[in-house]
C-alpha cells in the first residue's frame, strides 16, 4: 500500500513536472495576445485598484511578471501556469485533510489535466488566480473543521479577500460557506464564533481598496458586472442553458463530466460523508447560479469554473471509493490529456489547427503584427494634405491589440464611443476627442457608417484592410478619414 508520503513526493512531482513543461513551453507558443490579455497587459502598466471591468489583481499579476522577464507574450502569461501549480497544491493538501493524501493527489492530477487548464495554462485570464483564491479557500475551511484555529479563519479572510481582487464570481464562495456552516456541524462549531469575525474583517480589510475605488469611480466595475447579465430582453432562453451545459465537456473532459455528476448525485445519499457533502455545496452554488444567468439571458462556458475546484476532489473521492469506477476515470484523464494536447499543439503549429478545422479558435489571436504594418500607411498618408492627428477604433478588443503591438508609437489611439457613455475601459481612459482631427477611423464593425457619418461632418472611406489569419479566416478592417468630430448626444 503507498504511503501517505509516497502521495505527496508524487503530487510534489506531479505538479513540478507539469508546471515546468508548461512554464518552459511559453515562449515557444505562436498564439498573440488575445484582445483581452492585451487589455490587462495595458493596465499592468497603469496600476490601480479597480478598472473598467475587472478588479485589479491580473494587473497586478501582469505587473511582476513583465517587470523580471520583459513585455513579451509570454512573460505577460507566465503567471497562468505557476497560480494553476498553487491551486494544484491547494488541491492536494485540501484533499489530504478532507479524506487522505491519496484522494489529494488525484484531485491534484484531475485539475491540473483538465482540458480548461490545459487551455488557460497559455493564456493569462481573471479565472487563474481566481481559481488559486477558491481552492486555498477550500483548504482553510478543511483545516478549520478539522481543528479550528485563528490562522486558518485568517487565512480564509485572505482567500476571500485576494479571491474578490481576482474576480468578483469569488462572491460565489460565501453562499456555499454558508450552506456548509449551515449543514456541517464541525464547520459550524468552527465558525460559529469569534473566528467568523476575523475572517469577516480580514477579507474587508483585503477587499476595501477596491471598494474604495469603484466609490470613486461611480462604481464602474458593479455597473459592467450588472450589464453583463443582459437581462434586457426576454428572460426564457432554454437553448443557452443547454448549450451552457454542452460547452461544460470542453472544460472538464467528456469522461470526467460524467464520474462529476454521478459523484454530485452521490454526495447526497443517505450514506454520504459529511465532507463528500460539504464539497458538493461549493459545486452546486456556483453551476446553480451561471445555469440561472444562463437561462435567463446567457453564459460563457468559464463563468462555473470554479465549481470545478471542488468537483476535482469530489471525483477523486468517488473513484477511490469505488474500484469499478477506476477505468473510466483514468481513460477520461488520458482523453483529457488528448485534448489537451490537441490544443496545445494547435498554439505551438499554426498549421496544425487550420489542417483541423480549428482556425477559428486562434483566429482572434493571429495577424496582429500584420494588421499594425497594414494600418501604417493609411495613417502616414495623411489626408487631403494633413497629417492624421489620432488613430480611433470601434472595437475594445482591436485598440488593446494595437496598443500592445505597438501602434500607439506611431500614433495617439483613441477609441471613438458607440454609446454616448463609455461602456469599457478603452472608452473611459482613451475616449476619441472633439478637438482631434483628422481621425484616422479603424472600423471593425462593417454596419457602422450611418453612425460615422451622425457623428462627423466630414468623412471618407479610405479602403480596406484584409488579413489571412489561416485556415481560410481572414480579418477585415474598413479605413475612414474623419474630421468634425461632434459625437451625438445619445445611441
Amino acid at each position: 500500500m503507498i504511503s501517505s508520503t509516497h502521495y505527496g513526493r508524487y503530487a510534489l512531482w506531479l505538479i513540478l513536472g507539469v508546471t515546468a513543461v508548461r512554464v518552459f513551453g511559453l515562449p515557444f507558443s505562436q498564439v498573440q495576445l488575445h484582445g483581452d490579455e492585451a487589455q490587462y497587459w495595458s493596465w499592468a502598466q497603469d496600476l490601480d485598484f479597480g478598472y473598467f471591468s475587472k478588479p485589479p489583481l491580473i494587473a497586478w499579476i501582469i505587473a511582476a511578471t513583465t517587470a523580471v522577464f520583459g513585455d513579451a507574450e509570454w512573460a505577460a502569461r507566465l503567471g497562468s501556469p505557476l497560480f494553476h501549480a498553487l491551486t494544484a497544491t491547494c488541491l492536494y493538501f485540501s484533499g489530504k485533510a478532507f479524506f487522505s493524501a491519496r484522494e489529494g493527489f488525484w484531485a491534484a492530477l484531475i485539475f491540473l489535466l483538465m482540458p480548461a487548464v490545459f487551455l488557460s495554462s497559455g493564456i493569462i485570464s481573471t479565472d487563474v488566480p481566481l481559481l488559486t483564491m477558491w481552492a486555498f479557500g477550500l483548504l482553510c475551511v478543511a483545516k478549520l473543521r478539522a481543528a479550528p484555529s485563528w490562522p486558518w479563519a485568517v487565512g480564509l479572510g485572505v482567500a476571500i479577500g485576494i479571491g474578490l481582487l481576482a474576480k468578483y464570481a469569488m462572491m460565489f464562495f460565501l453562499p456555499a460557506l454558508v450552506l456548509a456552516v449551515i449543514f456541517d456541524k464541525p464547520l459550524r462549531y468552527a465558525l460559529a464564533s469569534s473566528r467568523s469575525v476575523i475572517t469577516v474583517l480580514v477579507a474587508g480589510i483585503i477587499f476595501a481598496p477596491n471598494i474604495i475605488w469603484n466609490a470613486q469611480n461611480g462604481f464602474q466595475t458593479v455597473s459592467h458586472t450588472a450589464a453583463n447579465t443582459n437581462l434586457d430582453g426576454p428572460l426564457f432562453h432554454p437553448l443557452e442553458l443547454l448549450e451552457f451545459w454542452f460547452t461544460q465537456i470542453g472544460i472538464f473532459g467528456p469522461v470526467l463530466l460524467v464520474i462529476y455528476v454521478a459523484a454530485l448525485i452521490s454526495a447526497f445519499r443517505k450514506n454520504a460523508s459529511a465532507e463528500t457533502r460539504l464539497l458538493a455545496w461549493f459545486i452546486i452554488v456556483p453551476i446553480t447560479i451561471i445555469s440561472i444567468q444562463a437561462l435567463v439571458s446567457r453564459a460563457n462556458a468559464n463563468w462555473a469554473v470554479t465549481s470545478y475546484v471542488a468537483a476535482c476532489m469530489l471525483v477523486a473521492r468517488f473513484v477511490m471509493a469505488r474500484p469499478n469506477w477506476r477505468k473510466a476515470a483514468i481513460f477520461g484523464l488520458a482523453f483529457n490529456i488528448f485534448m489537451g494536447g490537441m490544443a496545445t499543439a494547435g498554439g505551438l503549429f499554426p498549421g496544425f489547427a487550420d489542417a483541423l478545422g480549428q482556425a477559428n479558435a486562434f483566429k482572434r489571436t493571429r495577424g496582429w503584427v500584420e494588421t499594425k504594418e497594414a494600418i501604417i500607411p493609411y495613417y502616414e498618408a495623411g489626408w487631403r494634405g494633413q497629417n492624421f492627428d489620432v488613430i480611433a477604433f470601434d472595437h475594445r478588443l482591436t485598440f488593446y491589440d494595437m496598443n500592445y503591438y505597438g501602434l500607439g508609437e506611431t500614433a495617439p489611439l483613441k477609441m471613438w464611443l458607440y454609446r454616448s457613455a463609455p461602456h469599457n475601459h478603452a472608452e473611459a481612459t482613451a475616449p476619441l476627442g472633439a478637438g482631434e482631427q483628422p481621425v484616422l477611423l479603424v472600423n471593425n464593425y462593417p454596419d457602422y457608417a450611418d453612425e460615422f457619418t451622425d457623428d462627423f461632418k466630414q468623412l471618407e472611406r479610405l479602403g480596406t484592410i484584409e488579413i489571412d489569419l489561416g485556415g481560410g479566416k481572414t480579418r477585415t478592417l474598413y479605413m475612414w478619414a474623419a474630421a468634425g468630430y461632434t459625437p451625438a448626444a445619445a445611441r
